[in-house]
């Protein structure tokens, strides 16, 4: 681990006496040449993905390729305006001063990033961490080492390790970069580890964004659209075999549509199969087998087994599976499933859903679809969660003018607009006074009764 700490000392050492000095057009020129790599590689991302777990390609270019590129050209649009100091009202008793805020980078960071989107969500960070002006340590996943190998190759060919590099290995890797000095640690992965990752954090005072997942709820009112919902809640559990933070976790369905929409959900898996569609695994036999013995625990427990897509022959495919539960006792309903097993639940009152909901850890995203604006308001109202969308699934992620991160259990901080380039910037105050003058003169001691009443008067 002593080449863990050179590491970190390195950076250190590289941040403080050059990187600091650099402008604007540093930054910009070196987020241009991850896009251009990007840019030239794109066969080779996929291949790679391929390697680590089958995943379709097209949801190859829409989850990991593009939104990359978008958030690249995103921040590319608008660095400039994100890192100029920005002038602040100053108040009367201040009279004399001005007051700005800079941006400056907080230092050497530590990425750490999962495996279900192991390109995206490395390089996402990675570019605000840029922007922002860091040095950058990234730890990606061990579970997908080929995706981690070409991370590796890709910032090896742009960047001077002593400014961002990628370090490889296990648990225990990431277990001793936690417990390091690092000024700021962006960690994306399961709310259990976020927990140690914040607890490793909070014994050097290092600020920390946590972004973590769920179980996100999805309700669905009697008068929402049966066939388009159905459609959008299938296609949360069929991108990435449901492996995705954002995803529809259980959904309570309105008992007078309940029948009708369950066949609907039913319709949609075989349409969505049709010509033997593309359809990505699980990550390892691991998980696999998390999700059989979640499944089989369910069914012992009352669920019932309504539907499952087609068998697959790729290796560690598990099937959409439909499960019709009783009652809120069930225990998968207490787990952040991580798979394509999607509960179905009756409901006749909305506010009976709603105190569910809120007995349970606050998750990263909400799902309600009806057509009733009241209701819609009742719901944004009553709950608390990181996102909610209305009549859709996941693509609150993909506005960039949007925030996006979770709340308590479901994480800690946000990204978008230009939360991502804050999350990385300690936004320094400073005040600027004449060099012969202060306010505060009048109430320099001694302390008089004249002096007594200004101070009681400036405020």
């Amino acid at each position: 681990m002593k080449e863990l700490d050179n590491l970190l000392y390195n950076q250190k050492k590289h941040f403080s006496s050059y990187l600091v000095n650099l402008g604007i057009k540093d930054r910009i020129s070196k987020i241009k040449k991850i896009r251009a790599w990007i840019s030239d590689n794109k066969e080779l991302i996929i291949q790679t993905c391929q390697k680590d777990y089958y995943k379709p390609v097209a949801e190859i270019y829409a989850t990991e390729i593009n939104p990359i590129l978008n958030h690249i050209d995103f921040t590319l649009k608008h660095i400039k305006r994100w890192v100029k100091r920005q002038s602040v009202w100053t108040p009367l008793h201040l009279l004399g001063s001005s007051s700005k805020i800079y941006y400056e980078p907080k230092g050497v960071c530590l990425v750490i990033s999962p495996w279900n989107y192991p390109f995206n969500l490395t390089v996402n960070p990675l570019v605000s961490a840029i922007a922002a002006g860091n040095c950058v340590v990234i730890k990606p996943s061990e579970h997908t080492p080929n995706m981690s190998k070409l991370l590796d190759e890709m910032v090896s060919l742009i960047f001077d390790k002593n400014e961002i590099c990628v370090v490889n290995g296990d648990s225990s890797i990431g277990s001793h970069l936690i417990s390091l000095k690092f000024d700021h640690i962006f960690f994306t992965g399961s709310p259990e580890i976020g927990k140690i990752v914040m607890g490793e954090a909070a014994k050097n005072l290092c600020s920390v964004t946590l972004e973590l997942g769920g179980k996100n709820h999805t309700v669905v009112d009697s008068n929402s659209n049966i066939k388009s919902t159905a459609e959008k809640i299938i296609w949360s559990k069929f991108v990435n075999s449901g492996q995705t933070c954002i995803a529809a976790n259980h959904v309570f369905v309105h008992s007078d549509i309940y029948d009708a929409f369950i066949l609907c959900l039913k319709n949609t898996i075989d349409r969505f199969f049709e010509n033997n569609s593309d359809y990505a695994s699980i990550i390892n036999e691991q998980h696999l087998n998390r999700l059989k013995s979640l499944q089989n625990q369910c069914l012992e427990n009352g669920g019932e087994l309504y539907y499952q897509s087609p068998d697959c022959d790729k290796k560690n495919s598990f099937p959409i599976t439909l499960i019709k539960l009783k009652d809120l006792e069930n225990p998968i309903l207490k787990s952040e499933i991580f798979g394509p097993i999607l509960p179905i639940l009756s409901y006749t009152n909305l506010g009976d859903v709603i105190n569910f909901i809120k007995s349970d850890d606050k998750t990263l995203a909400l799902y309600f679809f009806t057509k009733t604006k009241s209701l819609i308001s009742y719901f944004i109202k009553s709950t608390s969660s990181g996102t909610v969308a209305i009549n859709e699934c996941m693509l609150q992620y993909s506005n960039p003018y949007l925030l996006f991160g979770g709340v308590n259990s479901s994480g800690m901080g946000k990204v978008g607009r230009n939360r991502g380039f804050l999350a990385f910037s300690n936004e320094k105050s400073v005040l600027f006074q004449m060099s012969n003058f202060s306010i505060a003169k009048f109430i320099y001691p001694p302390y008089t009764l004249l002096k007594q009443k200004i101070a009681k008067l400036i405020r």
